[in-house]
């Protein structure tokens, strides 16, 4: 019990949780005799140990998010679901057309059960959902939105790439600097892309986290990269 403890301890305050611990806890147990020996004399306790930890993060998981809320100026969201997005982690996000904006909005209230420190815990889970393209099936939703609102786009919402752009990992709103990660829209077997994503990242201690995302087709007028005025928007409402 006091292992499994360490272990819950630990989730709050190292950055980036589960993907520091483990390689951590491995290495030392590799290149450290007495770690070595002391998993040969309580491997079992260690085994339950473990388990038992992957049992409390799974369940953690699937504990109920916070409903997401946004500023009057968006109206009110068209969809407060999104069939696209994955049953784990436990997740909500609702969605809006921005019209003076022509933009799509979401926002994504999701558990981080690999984490539960605010440290790292956005960057960590925009990393993982590009390496498993979560990002890519939520955002099916939007492009068939853009699809239905924006004359002149159009986009397969089945047969499409994101591609992450180059650009600095955190921008400043206002007095809060964030994490973002910048993407393009592009037709399956084409360069030109069509359309722009920005997700940023608000993290909070206890495993649970807020993603904005805001996409448009490069049709818009807008040339602002960072969406300064939708989320400074959004902030003064988390105020």
């Amino acid at each position: 019990m006091i292992a499994l403890s360490i272990c819950v301890v630990l989730l709050w305050i190292i950055p980036w949780g589960l993907f520091v611990i483990v390689p951590l806890v491995l290495v030392i147990s590799l290149i450290s005799p007495a770690a070595r020996t002391e998993w040969n004399d309580f491997r079992k306790r260690r085994i339950i140990t473990s388990v038992i930890l992957l049992l409390i993060l799974n369940l953690s998981a699937f504990y109920p998010t916070a409903i997401p809320e946004a500023p009057d100026e968006w109206g009110e969201p068209i969809a407060v679901e999104n069939p696209y997005a994955p049953s784990w982690p436990s997740s909500q996000q609702y969605t809006w057309y921005y019209d003076e904006e022509q933009a799509v909005i979401g926002i994504v209230n999701t558990r981080t059960p690999h984490t539960f420190s605010s440290i790292g815990q956005t960057s960590s889970t925009l990393t993982l959902g590009v390496m498993l393209g979560m990002h890519e099936e939520r955002l099916r939703q939007s492009i068939e939105i853009i699809n239905d609102r924006v004359p002149g786009f159009s986009i397969d919402p089945e047969s499409f790439t994101l591609n992450e752009v180059e650009s600095e990992s955190t921008h400043n709103y206002g007095n809060s600097e964030l994490e973002i990660k910048r993407f393009e829209v592009k037709r399956d077997g084409f360069d030109t892309p069509l359309a722009s994503v920005l997700v940023v990242g608000f993290s909070s201690s206890g495993g649970e986290l807020t993603l904005l995302t805001i996409s448009r087709s490069l049709l818009s007028n807008q040339d602002d990269v960072f969406e300064e005025k939708i989320v400074l928007q959004f902030l003064e409402q988390k105020v």
